[in-house]
């Protein structure tokens, strides 16, 4: 196992609806580790969102964090990776200017995220996240920021807001990491582009990569993996591109993933 390098998303992947890893998810994933296995975390979360699932896994290598915008090693408490985005003034304005009860934002900037509106679709998010958003400042308007979140509950007018992203020419990545999480991110970070990096970063020889997801931010890093995953709660569109699809993320999929490896090992023995 000591050649195979598991990456997994979190939300509707590893966690279940009550954001909880199973004890049949927990058990595999330490087993895995236990024969020589790399296990490690891909999510558009930040890092005071994913450090409580790190030490609970016990977590040693690199995480790749804001669906690719940075990778961080938690051993060390540094960042080894990081893209970042700069957004125009008049695009400032459009965003600011859409805030209402079915719009958000959330800025995430320095390790923090930032909250110009408070209302329910924030502290919905903030409960799933367990983290808290600051007051917003207006000195990150003018600094760049590590990704843009706007989370909706009128998908109308946030394909608006998409297509105000287009027509002002920024370059950045945009992707819905859930139906309703429009995310905002620097041009070039993906998953798939920081699956990449983490692998030029660990430079362990014949590194075989498996990579298992379920929504579109996943897209790029199950195309990049040498073999990727959608689980049976998937988009659509990643089941389509992934070279398996497993069980449903309540049904334990990354235990169903490494239990077919194990498998596959003992036909090889």
């Amino acid at each position: 196992m000591n050649k195979i390098l598991l990456v997994t998303d979190l939300d509707g992947t590893l966690l279940d609806r009550q954001q909880q890893i199973s004890i049949e998810n927990e058990t595999a994933i330490r087993r895995f580790k236990e024969q020589g296995g790399l296990f490690t975390l891909a999510t558009g979360r930040m890092e005071a969102a994913v450090l409580p699932i790190i030490h609970k896994l016990g977590i040693d290598l690199p995480v790749i964090l804001y669906n690719g915008a940075k990778i961080y090693c938690p051993l060390t408490d540094t960042v080894l990776y990081e893209k970042q985005l700069t957004i125009p003034p008049a695009l400032w304005s459009v965003l600011m200017e859409s805030l209402s009860d079915e719009i958000t934002l959330l800025v995430y900037q320095n390790g923090q995220v930032f909250a110009p509106l408070r209302n329910a679709l924030l502290e919905k998010h903030e409960r799933k996240d367990g983290v808290q958003c600051l007051p917003f400042e207006d000195r990150i308007l003018s600094e760049p920021v590590t990704k843009v979140m706007i989370i909706n509950s009128n998908l109308d007018k946030a394909k608006r807001l998409e297509q105000a992203v287009l027509d002002d020419g920024v370059p950045c990545e945009m992707v819905y990491s859930e139906s309703n999480y429009l995310e905002i991110l620097p041009q070039h970070a993906t998953k798939g582009t920081a699956l990449k990096e983490l692998i030029r970063i660990l430079q362990v020889d014949e590194l075989y990569t498996v990579a298992v997801g379920d929504n579109l931010n996943d897209l790029t890093m199950i195309i990049e993996a040498d073999r990727g995953y959608a689980v049976e709660n998937a988009n659509s569109q990643l089941t389509q591109v992934a070279d398996a699809v497993t069980v449903h993320h309540e049904s334990h999929a990354i235990a169903a993933i490494i239990a077919e490896f194990s498998e596959k090992r003992r036909e090889l023995a």
